[in-house]
């Protein structure tokens, strides 16, 4: 756990997303690789790169009562990151002179976005209610 990169100067009632748009259209900015995503929470905008929840859907369901301990939907079981173990410390050699990543330079919502995160969601819902 170290840090990566500070930003400051931001006040502290600043939104989370804007600091983001921010952040990654400095020229000495935070990179973020496009072949990766992050899992976002709802203050930041569902786009390319960042992959947030759906707004104005429960989660941790063991918080809302027993009859709804069980997601109702797909929108409900979209909780973990489906690549986390297919992720490797070997990604981290972005520093090669021989790698051309591409970054994210620009942080906007995305229709091809949410269209991938309800087939995420309703893969992952099937499979866990064993349909797939």
């Amino acid at each position: 756990m170290n840090f990566i990169y500070v930003l400051s100067g931001w006040e502290g009632s600043a939104a989370d997303c804007r600091v983001l748009r921010d952040v990654v259209t400095r020229p000495n900015g935070l990179k973020f690789p496009q072949s990766n995503f992050y899992l976002c929470d709802n203050d930041y905008t569902n786009g390319e790169g960042f992959l947030t929840p759906y707004k104005e859907v429960k989660y941790h369901l063991n918080d809302w009562g027993e009859r709804t301990l069980i997601p109702q939907n797909s929108q409900e079981f979209l909780i973990v990151d489906p690549l986390e173990e297919s992720l490797s410390d070997e990604d981290d050699d972005d520093d090669d002179e021989d790698n051309k990543t591409d970054y994210i330079d620009t942080i906007e919502s995305s229709q091809a976005w949410n269209n991938w995160r309800d087939h995420l969601a309703h893969s992952m819902y099937n499979e866990w209610r064993g349909l797939d």
